[in-house]
C-alpha cells in the first residue's frame, strides 16, 4: 500500500527539521553527534503525531473556555481529515468512517485532567463500575470483569474491591476477591450459541445506586433465552454494606431474573434500571431504532411494553437527533445505569425537583466495528421522569474522555498482544467503552444536579479500567431537545 499523504508530509518536515538542526549545530561550531541528530527526528517526529492525533485540541493543556463560555469541557476537533487520507490510499471497505467533532471532558482533581486509572492489585480488569463507599467518606466500592482470555476457564467472575485514591489512580486498598453472585443456572442455549451453556458465572455487570440503595445487573444463563440479565441488592452479597444488611427494607435479595414483554431476544444484554420520582421502578431493555420498557416488580415480573405510548414522538426525536448509523459495522445500544438529575443548580435555593426540570439520564454508545476494531462513542439522552417517559433530548456530540489517544504498540490491548504493529489498524482511536455513571459524593444515590459531581467507569480495549470525574452539567452542554421538533 502506498504511504499516504499525511505520512509523506510528516517525513518530509522531519527531514528538513532535521537538517537545519545540524546545520544549526555546526554553525556553532558544535558538530553533532549521531544521538543528537537522532533525538532531533525523535522529538520533532513525536510533536507531530501527537498533534495529528489530538487534531487542533492539546493533549496537555484544555481549552480554559469553549465557545459556548463553559468551563471543564471543550468541544473537540474533527480528526477526519488524515483519517480521510487514509481511506483514499487503502483498499480495504473496514475503515473507520467520519464520526464528527466531541465534547472533550476532563477530570476535576487529576493533576493532567486526564482520566485517573483504577489499579486491582496486580490483577487484571476491565468495564468497571464505581459507587461510593457506605460507611468511609473517602472510599469507593469497585466492581469490573475479570480479565480472564488468557485462561482456560468455564466460570468468569467479578472482581471488587474497597478503593481510594492515591496519587490521580484509584487504588484497592487489598487484593480484590470475586463478587460472591450466586451461580448459574442451567442454560437453554441451542444451536450456534450451545457453547454458552457451560460458561457459568456473571458476564457484563452494572453496579449501581438506586433510590434506596446498590443494586447490580449482570448477565448469565436465562430461563427465557439463552442468556438474560439478573438483579440483586449488592447488600448481600458484600460486607461492606453489613450494618444495611438487615436494618433497611430492600427488594431483590436474591439473584432475581428480569423478564422483559416478547418477543426475546437469544441473548440479552445491557438492560437498565429507572425510577419515577415516585420510587416505582421500570427496566428499560432497547433504545434503538424502538424502545423497549415496562413496569418491574419486586419478583423480576414486568408488565407490558410502554414505549408504544410514545412510539411516534420518540421515533421522530431518533430520527432528527439520534447519532447516524452505517449499513453495516455499526449500531446503537445502552451502555450504563441511568441516574436521576435535575436541571438547575443544587447552590441555587430556587431550585426544587419537579417533573418539568428532573429527567432520567443514560448514556448509550455507537458502536462501529471495522478492520476487527471496535470503537464506542458515548452519547447522553435525557427521559421524562414521569410516565409516559418520552425521550426528552438527545446529546449532539459524542463524550471524548481527556487521555484518550490513537490506538497503538502503547495502548498495550489484549487484542493485538504480541502480534506486529503493522497489524494495529490504522486511524482508530482506543476503546473506550463507559459502563457506569455514579454521584460520586457520599451522601448521594441516584438523584442530584448539574452542579453534583459525577463518576464515569469505562474500559479500555476490555483489558484495564479507568475513570473521571466531571460536573455533571459538562455532559449536558449539546443536548438538542426533543421539544423544539
Amino acid at each position: 500500500m502506498a504511504v499516504p499523504r499525511r505520512f509523506r508530509s510528516v517525513i518530509v518536515l522531519l527531514g528538513v527539521l532535521a537538517i537545519t538542526a545540524v546545520f544549526a549545530l555546526f554553525a556553532l561550531g558544535q558538530p553533532p553527534s549521531l544521538q543528537q541528530v537522532s533525538d532531533t527526528i525523535i522529538n520533532h517526529g513525536s510533536s507531530s503525531t501527537a498533534t495529528k492525533e489530538k487534531g487542533s485540541t492539546s493533549s496537555s493543556s484544555p481549552s480554559p473556555k469553549n465557545g459556548n463560555g463553559d468551563s471543564g469541557a471543550s468541544t473537540k476537533a474533527d480528526t477526519s481529515d488524515w483519517w480521510a487520507e487514509d481511506l483514499e490510499d487503502d483498499n480495504s471497505p473496514l475503515s473507520v468512517p467520519d464520526r464528527g467533532d466531541y465534547r472533550e471532558i476532563f477530570s476535576l482533581t487529576t493533576v493532567d485532567r486526564k482520566f485517573f486509572p483504577i489499579y486491582f492489585s496486580g490483577d487484571e480488569a476491565y468495564n468497571p463500575n464505581i459507587i461510593p463507599h457506605p460507611t468511609r467518606h473517602d472510599m469507593w466500592i469497585v466492581v469490573a470483569q475479570h480479565e480472564q482470555s488468557r485462561e482456560q476457564i468455564d466460570i468468569s467472575g467479578e472482581l471488587v474491591c474497597e478503593a481510594g485514591f492515591l496519587n490521580g489512580v484509584l487504588v484497592c486498598a487489598s487484593a480484590p476477591t470475586i463478587l460472591p453472585i450466586a451461580p448459574s443456572i442451567t442454560g437453554v442455549c441451542e444451536g450456534d450459541l450451545a457453547y454458552m451453556n457451560f460458561r457459568f458465572g456473571p458476564r457484563d455487570a452494572r453496579m449501581f445506586n438506586g433510590p434506596s440503595g446498590p443494586l447490580i445487573l449482570y448477565g448469565s444463563q436465562s430461563q427465557y433465552a439463552c442468556l438474560g440479565i439478573w438483579v440483586q441488592d449488592v447488600r448481600m452479597l458484600l460486607d461492606s454494606f453489613r450494618l444495611e444488611r438487615f436494618a433497611l427494607s430492600k427488594l431483590f435479595t436474591s439473584a432475581t431474573e428480569v423478564r422483559r414483554p416478547p418477543p426475546f431476544k437469544g441473548i440479552e444484554k445491557n438492560f437498565f434500571i429507572f425510577w419515577d420520582l415516585k420510587g416505582k421502578a421500570y427496566a428499560h431493555y432497547d433504545v434503538y431504532p424502538k424502545r423497549a420498557f415496562a413496569e418491574l416488580d419486586f419478583n423480576g415480573a414486568v408488565g407490558e411494553d410502554l414505549a408504544l405510548k410514545t412510539a411516534a414522538d420518540d421515533e421522530a426525536c431518533m430520527a432528527q437527533y439520534m447519532p447516524s448509523v452505517g449499513p453495516d459495522h455499526e449500531s446503537i445500544h445502552q451502555a450504563t445505569n441511568s441516574l436521576s438529575i435535575t436541571m438547575c443548580r443544587r447552590a441555587d435555593p430556587k431550585c426544587k425537583p419537579t417533573d418539568t426540570n428532573t429527567f432520567i439520564m443514560h448514556i448509550f454508545q455507537h458502536k462501529s466495528y471495522y478492520t476487527f476494531h471496535g470503537i464506542y462513542e458515548p452519547y447522553i439522552i435525557l427521559l421524562q421522569s414521569s410516565p409516559p417517559f418520552a425521550i426528552h433530548g438527545i446529546s449532539q456530540r459524542p463524550l471524548w474522555i481527556h487521555g484518550r489517544n490513537a490506538l497503538s504498540p502503547e495502548t498495550h490491548s489484549l487484542q493485538y498482544e504480541g502480534r506486529p504493529a503493522s497489524d494495529i489498524p490504522e486511524g482508530h482511536t482506543e476503546m473506550f467503552y463507559v459502563t457506569s455513571i455514579s454521584w460520586k459524593g457520599h451522601d448521594q444515590k441516584y438523584h442530584g444536579y448539574v452542579d453534583d459531581v459525577l463518576l464515569l467507569a469505562f474500559g479500555i480495549e476490555d483489558t484495564r479500567s479507568g475513570g473521571i470525574d466531571v460536573k455533571a452539567g459538562d455532559l449536558l452542554q449539546d443536548i438538542a431537545f426533543c421539544s423544539s421538533l
